[in-house]
């Protein structure tokens, strides 16, 4: 008999890292849908994979969200590629669930409470998870589940993740890759993902300054009712992103609420500047060694500020008016912010810009060098781990005009050998991957030569996972 979805949970539930590759590889030749293995292996995280943060920083699942990253990232990939993907994500999740922090654990049911009006239960809500109150907050979500319409509900779930979203884009991409994946797994059974995304948001110790910046910049300007303008307007949007870049970081949150009130921004103009400024903010960062403290932390940090702008883009539709402001008004919060930062000891540090990537004097010794020599320069340098000539081939790639789809396809086939970076290596290419799509800039491959400065750190560092994967899948 074929496996059902819940045999295949239960398959993942009691796997081994050792044995995961291979037995997925089995399913996959016995003919398992790669959709049903997506969406098991996004649940079984849901279910049985801890999702709580009580370690500032520190040991943070990603499993969960890492299945739709990769599911996403695979999308229009080749077959080998969407394969080694899938292998990849269930293999995090079944880490993860040998990891002593994250496991052994299994999401109870829980009855839920209800207030008196739905209302009261929203306000009791935020305040759960405000102070931590993780198990309240959870039979409270299931409560309001059943008060709410699922929209309303949704913007609720993502404004909470808008709160702490400077501190670290989890409490918002959480949610918004668990509504993702509830394509595949329909709303019940995907509900236990949402459930655990406050788990999140209430055990991350959430910095609420800027939430309460913007929601006072939102009132002081007249926003409380939503972003009146609609369309896109490329010329402002190039303006804004050169005056963002160019103010003290504490002024650019109430930059972007006055494009927003008195200049006619819609939310896509603004995005588009914010987005397009913390990619430029980001080649502004130079790599951790690799024997530094926790380097993969330390290393991983900054590319928040380009994931969290590429799921505020994302959640938009989602969100009422009033929240949508909210969000777009916390990208220049971001901004104010700019790239996170940790020193040795492991602590937040104010960013300083260091000299931006790629080096001018490295893209010349590459002019003139055809598009599909420079790929193959490319592919020694990611793995060569050297940020200065990988960031300029891409640079040199685009100078040569070559195809777009041929270097996003190249960093999709060096993202699949990700192994210990927690599918951080998929995160960031699939969202600078979006954004480079969404853009209209001439500077628009600023986001692929970001995804090359961040993949030229991990490349190749660890590849246990996937050199078993290409040995089963070529067996």
């Amino acid at each position: 008999m074929a496996e059902t979805r819940e045999d295949l949970i239960q398959w993942l539930r009691h796997e081994h890292p050792d044995t995961v590759v291979g037995a997925t590889v089995a399913r996959l030749r016995a003919g398992v849908p790669i959709d049903e293995l997506w969406a098991a292996g996004a649940l079984t995280a849901a279910r049985y994979v801890s999702n709580q943060a009580r370690n500032l920083l520190g040991f943070v699942s990603h499993a969960m969200i890492g299945c739709e990253d990769a599911r996403q990232s695979a999308m229009g990939q080749p077959v080998e590629v969407q394969q080694l993907l899938l292998i990849q994500a269930l293999a995090q999740v079944v880490v993860d669930l040998h990891d002593p922090c994250f496991a052994p654990y299994e999401l109870l049911d829980a009855w839920g409470l209800e207030e008196p009006t739905p209302e009261e239960g929203i306000e009791q809500l935020r305040t759960d998870v405000r102070f931590g109150e993780w198990l309240r907050a959870d039979h409270r979500v299931v409560g309001l589940e059943r008060q709410l319409d699922r929209d309303r509900l949704v913007d609720l779930l993502l404004d909470i993740g808008l709160e702490g979203m400077v501190t670290d884009d989890h409490t918002l991409i959480t949610p918004a890759l668990a509504l993702d994946m509830m394509e595949l797994t329909g709303w019940d059974e995907g509900f236990a993902m949402l459930r655990g995304t406050l788990r999140y948001s209430c055990t991350f110790p959430r910095d609420l300054a800027p939430y309460a910046k913007a929601t006072a910049l939102i009132e002081a300007h007249g926003l409380t009712g939503g972003i009146i303008a609609t369309g896109f307007d490329a010329a402002l949007a190039a303006r804004l992103r050169h005056e963002l870049l160019a103010l003290d970081p504490a002024d650019r949150p109430e930059r972007v609420a006055r494009a927003l009130a008195d200049e006619g921004a819609s939310a896509d103009t603004a995005t588009a500047a914010i987005s397009l400024s913390a990619c430029d903010l980001y080649l502004q960062v130079d790599p951790v060694d690799h024997d530094a403290f926790d380097a993969v932390s330390r290393e991983v940090a900054p590319i928040h500020i380009g994931t969290s702008m590429n799921i505020i883009r994302a959640s938009l539709a989602r969100m009422s008016p009033r929240t949508a402001v909210q969000a777009v008004v916390m990208g220049g919060c971001l901004l104010e912010r700019g790239p996170s930062v940790l020193n040795d000891e492991f602590a937040f540090v104010p960013f300083a810009p260091s000299r931006s990537y790629p080096y001018a004097e490295d893209v010349e010794v590459l002019r003139g060098v055809a598009p599909e020599q420079l790929l193959k320069t490319l592919e020694v340098a990611l793995e060569d781990h050297d940020p200065r000539r990988s960031t300029a081939a891409v640079r040199a790639f685009e100078l040569a005009g070559g195809d777009a789809r041929e270097m996003i396809a190249a960093l999709t086939r060096i993202a699949c050998t990700d192994d210990g970076t927690l599918m951080h290596n998929v995160k960031h290419l699939h969202a600078m991957v979006e954004e480079f799509h969404a853009c209209t800039d001439p500077d628009r491959w600023h986001f692929l030569i970001a995804a090359a400065r961040w993949i030229s750190w991990y490349a190749g560092k660890n590849t246990g996972t996937h050199q078993q994967a290409m040995a089963a899948l070529s067996g």
